[in-house]
């Protein structure tokens, strides 16, 4: 599938609207925000899908702080079109986490025309990923990482007779030096979280080497093409200095697709 563009829930649904109009004039094929927090989630979808004709995803709303009823209303009170919908639930209750999913994404094919999507980080979400979603989604993973656990998914999706579902990775882009702080803000957030930092440690790596970062377009995209490699859908998810239309369409730009 075609390169998508990501942005954070906080970002104002103004700004989103017309990001939305302009990433699609660039060529990317899908437009992301990521689901914390959820309120802001559903706004910023509110408004790109009114200002574009993209695909819409929302990865992942966590099932701790909405409901999975209060999703769906939220959906279709706003008006949000369900058919062009990658509609994200995750979970870190414990215990739990594995049946919440579960009886959400189950709710969600039957109530709605959304896609699910579901966010997978231990060997045990990747394959009830695999089972019961539309498309899995990493975040926060070097290319190693999403090159594993796509065979994960691929043996988990043949065991349970089903097609393999889609396998989307935010690819996280920042301009330099422009966005140097924020990328070090950012990281040290998940950093934090002991599942992702044990990501980061398998890897050798910290979370910031896992973000592309360059000072123009040259920089980038050899290194957004490499990641891409193991990736149906990669959506790069921004970050900037700020969140003003200025700096997301300048990201955008520099990463956009090739049209050639």
């Amino acid at each position: 599938m075609k390169r998508g563009f990501g942005i954070d829930a906080t970002v104002a649904p103004g700004v989103a609207a017309e990001l939305s109009a302009e990433v699609e004039s660039l060529g990317y094929g899908s437009f992301w925000v990521n689901g914390s927090p959820p309120e802001g989630a559903m706004a910023v979808l509110e408004a790109a899908a009114k200002a574009s004709s993209l695909e819409l995803g929302v990865g992942v709303l966590p099932l701790t702080s909405i409901s999975i009823e209060q999703v769906i209303d939220q959906v279709q009170s706003r008006g949000i079109p369900e058919r062009r919908l990658w509609l994200g639930v995750g979970s870190n209750r414990k215990p739990g986490a594995l049946a919440e999913v579960r009886a959400a994404s189950q709710i969600i094919r039957s109530e709605t025309n959304c896609r699910v999507v579901s966010a997978a980080v231990g060997p045990k979400m990747t394959q009830q990923a695999a089972e019961l979603a539309d498309c899995v989604l990493f975040t926060w993973w070097p290319r190693s990482e999403v090159a594993a656990s796509r065979q994960r998914v691929h043996e988990s999706a043949a065991d349970a007779g089903r097609e393999v579902p889609l396998i989307a990775s935010y690819v996280r882009c920042g301009l330099l030096p422009q966005a140097a702080h924020a990328i070090e803000e950012k990281s040290a957030r998940y950093a934090s979280i002991p599942r992702y930092a044990e990501v980061f440690a398998r890897n050798h790596m910290r979370a910031q080497d896992t973000v592309i970062t360059g000072t123009n377009r040259e920089d980038l995209l050899a290194k957004i093409e490499h990641e891409e490699v193991v990736i149906d859908l990669p959506v790069i998810r921004g970050i900037t200095a700020d969140e003003t239309l200025g700096s997301l369409v300048e990201l955008a730009t520099a990463c956009r697709p090739d049209t050639d």
